[in-house]
């Protein structure tokens, strides 16, 4: 499809980004945040649309991103013909309000942060003649019919990871021409100190032979912090000086409030239903990664299909030994016995072995955090990304404009 014109290098692209929460700060967010860190102001003006305000949204702020609060809305799951008919009007009131926002900001690209929100704000960027950038961060679902409607006025499609696009593409093939692999990056600098680390393992009240063996994460079932439980608990015997961190909480949206509070109760219940409620942390929230993963001896992630893992790269840049589910977007990033340990998803045993191997051999601990440091360095600086989201951007302009 032909896009609409939009402003060439010469002149400022004004971007909105459409995204939801304005105050917790999920992996969407925080890849979202180091994007508009990147962007030269004398060429790109970022607005941001959120549901709330909070503390992303000043961090938005504080990276001179302009910061609109205005609700999108949801997609609807119900069938009940009242909830419907409100929600078709919510629908109509959402768009024009978001496509009111667009025209009034001279918007040149609308730049989609999550999939849900791509219902509302694919319609509002065509009513306004703005280009779109679909950014695909998790799997495709529930969208129905719809969802070929709002490919086929994307005009370009960014997958974290070819994990993520290859069912996107078996969903909608004729999406496959604008679909563009853009893997996230990170800032390996924040992530050197490792005096750091002492912070963190204060605040779990570690002594100081003892290791910890921890997983980093939003609370919710698909990100299988059940099976890291599991594995802790084979662990737990063979190294009575560990202590487990389960870090992170419910970083979601309304929708997912309610199943992921219960999941997280699930958590506390399995720790204890183990035997191993005394050796495992539940430290909540927190935003001091850098500290979190230096005070680890070994990273777990044990989700089956991450999309891609952020959190593998930012273990990595701290230099720790990871053990992951070789599922998702992962093997994309590491490779097996060279950068970390990969296991099948969903087998315990091998995870708690593979925790075991590294705990038992420091030198193979030293060589695994060395090799995943350089690598993530070499691979995947956060410049690169940026370049490769700011490049779509630049595709996006008239041929005579460039």
């Amino acid at each position: 499809m032909t896009a609409p014109p939009v402003p060439g290098p010469s002149r400022l692209l004004r971007i909105l980004y459409v995204s939801d929460t304005g105050d917790q700060l999920g992996g969407a967010e925080r890849s979202l945040l180091s994007l508009i860190e990147h962007l030269d102001q004398s060429r790109y003006q970022a607005h941001v649309v959120l549901g709330e305000d909070g503390r992303f949204a000043s961090l938005l702020r504080a990276a001179h991103a302009k910061v609109i609060l205005a609700r999108v809305g949801t997609i609807a799951r119900s069938r009940n013909p009242l909830r419907l008919l409100l929600y078709a009007a919510f629908f109509v009131h959402g768009t024009l309000r978001l496509a009111w926002h667009i025209r009034r900001r001279r918007i040149g690209v609308v730049h989609v942060n999550k999939n849900p929100l791509a219902v509302h704000a694919v319609p509002a960027a065509r009513l306004a003649g703005a280009a779109v950038v679909w950014h695909v961060r998790n799997r495709v679902s529930n969208f129905g019919r719809i969802g070929a409607w709002l490919v086929r006025h994307c005009h370009r499609i960014l997958c974290v990871s070819r994990s993520i696009a290859a069912p996107f593409i078996e969903a909608f093939p004729e999406a496959e021409p604008r679909i563009t692999i853009v893997h996230e990056g990170i800032d390996a600098t924040l992530y050197t100190a490792r005096e750091a680390g002492a912070a963190f393992r204060q605040a779990v009240a570690a002594r100081p032979q003892q290791h910890l063996v921890g997983t980093v994460g939003r609370l919710t079932p698909w990100k299988c912090q059940d099976d890291f439980l599991r594995a802790a608990a084979i662990v737990a015997p063979r190294h009575p000086d560990a202590l487990f961190p389960v870090v992170g909480d419910c970083v979601s949206s309304r929708a997912e409030q309610a199943p992921d509070r219960a999941w997280r109760d699930r958590l506390h219940a399995l720790a204890a239903e183990l035997g191993i409620a005394d050796r495992v942390v539940f430290t909540g929230f927190r935003e001091d990664v850098p500290a979190v993963m230096n005070g680890l001896d070994v990273f777990v992630l044990p989700s089956h299909d991450e999309p891609f893992g952020i959190v593998v790269l930012e273990a990595m840049a701290a230099a720790r030994p990871i053990v992951a589910a070789a599922g998702g977007g992962v093997p994309e990033i590491v490779a097996d016995g060279q950068h970390a340990l990969l296991v099948e998803p969903g087998n315990v045993e091998a995870m708690a072995e593979a925790i075991d191997r590294i705990l038992s051999s420091p030198d193979l601990a030293a060589r695994l955090g060395r090799a995943a440091e350089e690598h993530v360095v070499a691979e995947f600086p956060l410049w690169r990304h940026a370049a490769a989201v700011r490049a779509v951007y630049g595709d996006l302009a008239p041929a005579e404009r460039q």
